[in-house]
């Protein structure tokens, strides 16, 4: 069940309340986890953001929590094996600088060539696990985005519960897994 929040002052956003109970399965709540949205604007000179808490069980925690062993790490560790491996060559090849501006130049495309190798090959390994890691996850793992795609979308996604900002419409829109869930989350923020 698709849910969209209006925010009408983006310096003040609401204070959103979840039921006492965790937000995928609906057992007792034995922990909260966080999903964090940057408004764009800035109130006494700090970035404004609004934090929502979400309950969860002990299991669905945990499962949150171990979906990074199929997300960011096969990103970061593929990347940066692979990023390593291209950095040595690229610095062998590149042509030194005959300026002093120009000495360290090597050093910059190496560094380069480490940091786009690392992005292109650190996604393409996390495709393949996440592939590969389908039976032990299901569905949760297909609908994260991509790590490198994560970056730069205003999206955060938990167990149970997906969540958009959308600036240009002041909104928030919160998808629910678990409809009794979204029912009693309306009913609790009058919505």
């Amino acid at each position: 069940m698709l849910i969209s929040i209006p925010i009408p002052d983006l310096k003040n956003p609401p204070s959103l309340k979840f039921p006492e109970r965790c937000a995928n399965c609906g057992k007792p709540k034995d922990e909260t986890l966080g999903l964090s949205f940057d408004m764009g604007v800035q109130k006494k000179s700090e970035q404004v953001f609004m934090k929502i808490s979400v309950p969860m069980c002990k299991t669905c925690a945990d499962k949150e929590r171990s979906i990074a062993k199929v997300t960011l790490i096969p990103f970061v560790v593929g990347g940066f094996i692979v990023g390593a491996i291209v950095f040595l060559p690229a610095l062998l090849i590149a042509p030194e600088g005959t300026t002093p501006q120009t000495l360290n130049l090597p050093f910059v495309l190496a560094g380069c060539a480490f940091l786009i190798v690392g992005i292109i090959f650190g996604t393409i390994i996390e495709a393949i696990v996440k592939i590969f890691s389908i039976p032990v996850y299901g569905k949760l793992v297909t609908k994260r985005p991509l790590t490198i795609f994560s970056f730069f979308s205003n999206t955060d996604d938990l167990i149970g519960v997906s969540a958009k900002f959308v600036k240009d419409k002041k909104v928030v829109e919160l998808q629910f897994e678990n409809e009794e869930i979204a029912k009693e989350f309306k009913t609790i923020n009058n919505l």
